[in-house]
């Protein structure tokens, strides 16, 4: 009798270890993204609510139909085709929630850890620097196509510009004083022509308030803006450079059966990104997926996602982004979304 409890303490001590091993390989397999933990029934709420503790909560922010390249919501929540919808029907209950570009704010995006801009191409001065600091942050950034690449000067950077103005000449003034010299002396000319280098006298004497490209974000995107490209037929392919990236793990070398019609030419620092996958268009290549090394994670899609025609792809770039983003919270619109299914 004895015997048989001892074995029977020996057999559920052994289990317990089997189970302990399990559930380590399991958050080892989920943290490096091998797995993604929806896989296994239950266990994103124990890895996302008991293991690691956080969820991601993602912001999509968008502009008005027309600036910009992509398709990241739609008016009506049965259609497919957009961002939100294709994600949602790979990914349910997703912590995602839209927002248009005029509510981008400092204050806003402190409750998110994934901001994703997507037909966004006219942006302020200043909510350039709410997502510079975002990433600084640490955030991770998804930029999409020619998102903030319009960038007009807000007014309060003109405020602003008009009182570091006043405080350079009043400084400059009194330096001069103290070095017996007058505006036309070799001190001055070299101050005023570092000063002509600097944010505040372009701002002042560019009577255009309008500046494009990439401008101060090409720090985080490690790429600077060319030109937006849209086929009216034909569409483009990808071919994966980095295979073994968590983005492109599981695709083919070449995807040649995408949607995309339009995508943005950059051109990618090689001593500061990743290029994950190119665009070919009738003989030419150009960088398609970038990822930045900067404080926060940045990835920068030259096309819109919802274009590639992977489910693959677009599920890889979700987890790879935002893997605690499912169970733990509902849906982020305000009635149940019940997406159409796909075309046939």
């Amino acid at each position: 009798m004895a015997s048989n409890a001892g074995n029977i303490g020996k057999d559920l001590t052994h289990i317990l270890v089997l189970a302990v091993l399990v559930v380590v390989l399991l958050v080892i397999l989920t943290k490096f993204q091998w797995i993604h933990c929806s896989l296994i029934p239950g266990w994103c709420n124990v890895y996302c609510n008991v293991i690691t503790r956080s969820h991601a909560q993602v912001a999509l922010i968008y502009g008005p139909p027309g600036d910009g390249i992509g398709n990241p919501v739609a008016d009506d929540l049965e259609s497919r085709g957009n961002f939100e919808n294709e994600i949602r029907a790979l990914r349910p209950d997703i912590a995602l929630l839209p927002i248009s570009v005029d509510d981008l704010s400092q204050g806003l995006l402190k409750r998110y850890d994934v901001v994703i801009l997507e037909r966004v191409r006219t942006i302020s001065s200043r909510q350039v620097k709410v997502l510079l600091d975002f990433v600084e942050r640490g955030g991770t950034l998804v930029m999409v196509g020619d998102s903030a690449t319009n960038q007009y000067i807000d007014p309060y950077d003109i405020l602003l510009a008009q009182q570091d103005n006043q405080t350079y000449y009043e400084k400059l003034t009194t330096e001069l004083s103290r070095r017996n010299e007058t505006f036309s002396s070799a001190y001055a000319n070299r101050s005023l022509k570092e000063y002509q280098k600097t944010d505040t006298y372009d701002i002042l004497n560019n009577t255009n308030r309008t500046r494009k490209g990439f401008r101060k974000l090409v720090a985080v995107t490690g790429a600077v803006y060319n030109r937006t490209i849209v086929h009216s037929l034909a569409f483009v392919n990808l071919t994966i450079a980095l295979p073994d990236h968590l983005v492109a793990k599981g695709l083919l070398k070449y995807l040649n059966a995408t949607q995309i019609r339009e995508y943005s030419i950059v051109q990618a620092d090689p001593a500061s990104t990743d290029i994950i996958a190119y665009i070919d268009d009738n003989g030419k290549r150009y960088p398609g997926i970038i990822e930045t090394r900067y404080a926060g994670k940045v990835i920068y899609f030259a096309f819109p996602p919802e274009r590639s025609n992977s489910p693959t792809l677009f599920t890889n770039m979700w987890d790879y982004i935002a893997q605690c983003s499912q169970d733990a919270f509902p849906p982020s619109r305000s009635e149940p979304l019940d997406v159409a299914p796909a075309p046939t």
